[in-house]
């Protein structure tokens, strides 16, 4: 009895251990990972520093429709590197010097660790990346040289993230760049 009682203990203190270790390593790489996709945006008000100072074509026109949409995220090599490297470090915290036929456990779960978090951390990343926008139908204006004198020539959509709809019927600029923002205008 008192043998089993020890060997509760022990793998109690063993498991403790290994939680500890764990959240240790999990938190720094998941805070640092939260922040990066936190800036991940699709908001028009928000530019990215490789915007500034740049000359872009502009158009104007007015919102015919506006729909809400659903914005899916996307996976790149920065979640799925992430998730490799944390599920590899991880790993090597299973198992210790065992082997298993005549390999190290530890090498096995450093191999299968990385492979699942490179797909987790693709997953995650793509989930985190959902928000919602708004897909315009815009009529552009065609101006020519005489702005008094503008008509609507051509619709085109545009879809970006934001909280709130521009409303149909507002007239809007259309900066072109990068990326494309859609932005309200007072004449």
């Amino acid at each position: 009895m008192k043998l089993i009682a020890y060997f509760r203990q022990f793998l109690t203190i063993i498991i403790d251990e290994l939680m500890i270790k764990l959240i240790k390593l999990l938190i720094f790489p998941l805070l640092i990972s939260l922040a990066l996709i936190s800036c991940n945006t699709t908001s028009p008000n928000k530019v990215k520093k490789s915007d500034a100072q740049k000359v872009t074509n502009i158009e104007y026109g007015t919102i015919k429709t506006s729909l809400p949409v659903k914005i899916e995220g996307e996976s790149d090599w920065i979640g799925a590197t992430a998730g490799a490297m944390i599920g590899g470090l991880l790993a090597s915290q299973i198992c210790g010097e065992e082997e298993i036929l005549g390999t190290k456990c530890q090498d096995i779960a450093v191999v299968y660790g990385t492979i699942g978090g490179a797909a987790m951390g693709s997953v995650i990343q793509a989930k985190i990346g959902n928000h919602d926008g708004f897909q315009y139908i815009v009529n552009i204006d065609k101006c020519g040289n005489d702005i008094s004198n503008c008509q609507n020539d051509q619709e085109k959509a545009f879809v970006q993230g934001d909280n709130n709809a521009l409303p149909n019927g507002q007239r809007v600029v259309i900066i072109y760049g990068d990326v494309i923002r859609v932005m309200p205008y007072e004449e």
